[in-house]
């Protein structure tokens, strides 16, 4: 089940929370409608082609899209993702004949469906992210990105300094980790998106209103 990260635990997962804040943010000065930019923010990436595939897969297209639906619109990738990932485990548990794949394929499904599990978080996050509560938003989502990170580092050498794949003591043959990376490849994009739009809202906030720049650096 979902646990609070402590300074030394924090995966790339945790960047998805400032696409959230920046979206927030966004939405308080009046820059909801501000539209993405999908070149300007997926040539900052080292996987532009992945990237631009994700953005431009926006119902109604990028070049329509506003920065308050491409948060609602993430989230329910997020959910998609989830729920993608549920199906291939159940798959997987039922035709498991390993013991150690078995181990990690239930460990992974109780972390995405139980009582508190990733996908629980999904429409409490919608409804948070709808009424611009940023802190019940950060909440769900601090879980949900916790329960992922639980399945993706379970039964590694907790020496690896790479969180996303599986050791050499187990080399899971499933799709799974493929899933796991594409959801690190995601995340790696969000930052950028992310670090964008807090500059450019940076810029549209009136000068005599005083700011610690300090408190919007991005991880």
């Amino acid at each position: 089940m979902a646990r609070h990260f402590n300074g030394n635990n924090v995966r790339p997962y945790s960047l998805i929370l400032t696409l959230v804040f920046a979206f927030l943010l966004f939405d308080a000065t009046s820059n909801a409608q501000k539209i993405v930019k999908v070149e300007e923010i997926c040539n900052q990436t080292k996987i532009v082609a992945y990237c631009s595939n994700l953005l431009n897969s926006i119902p109604g297209g990028a070049a329509r899209a506003d920065v308050d639906s491409l948060a609602h619109y993430t989230i329910e990738v997020l959910r998609s993702k989830l729920k993608n990932t549920v199906n291939l485990l159940n798959s997987l548990i039922a035709k498991a004949t390993d013991p150690k794949a078995k181990e990690l394929y239930n460990f992974c499904l109780k972390e995405f469906t139980g009582q508190d599990g990733a996908l629980a978080e999904i429409d409490p996050m919608q409804k948070s992210l709808k009424a611009k509560d940023y802190n019940d938003v950060s909440f769900h989502l601090n879980d949900l990105v916790a329960d992922n990170d639980e399945c993706m580092s379970y039964g590694q050498d907790q020496s690896s300094t790479s969180s996303h794949h599986f050791t050499t003591d187990f080399k899971d043959p499933s799709p799974l980790p493929q899933f796991t990376d594409d959801i690190f490849k995601f995340s790696s994009i969000v930052p950028v998106i992310s670090r964008d739009s807090v500059v450019e809202m940076v810029m549209a906030i009136p000068r005599e209103e005083e700011i610690d720049r300090d408190r919007l650096v991005i991880p």
